[in-house]
């Protein structure tokens, strides 16, 4: 199927159709860069936007909110308007999150290494 654009509403979402394989976005009306990704037996709320550094695209990211089975539509979009503004600024949203918890797979790993 191919993408859509929606006001993206709980209710539109509920509403909206399962793909017969694979996946397919449902790309908000309202907000740029905000839409759900929707899957067999998933409905993931989803940003996108644009990294710059020096006044430069560095890198296009995604960044998964959460399933819209946990989360209202609203406070996805709340949500999506602060990470889009992190990203605005350079910033991952979720890059102290990876940090700690990379930083805790490393000491694991390094401990498993040094046990060996």
């Amino acid at each position: 199927m191919a993408d859509i654009r929606i006001l993206l509403t709980d209710k539109t979402i509920a509403q909206l159709p399962a793909p017969e394989d694979g996946w397919y976005l449902a790309r908000d009306t309202e907000l740029k860069g905000f839409f759900v990704v929707v899957g067999k037996r998933r409905r993931t709320f989803t940003v996108q936007g644009d990294l710059r550094s020096a006044g430069k695209r560095a890198s296009s990211i995604r960044v998964s909110i959460g399933d819209t089975r946990e989360m209202s539509t609203r406070t996805a979009r709340a949500t999506a308007k602060d990470y889009l503004a992190q990203i605005s600024r350079g910033q991952h949203p979720k890059a102290a999150q990876q940090n700690g918890v990379s930083g805790a797979s490393e000491s694991a790993e390094g401990t498993a290494t040094s046990t060996d």
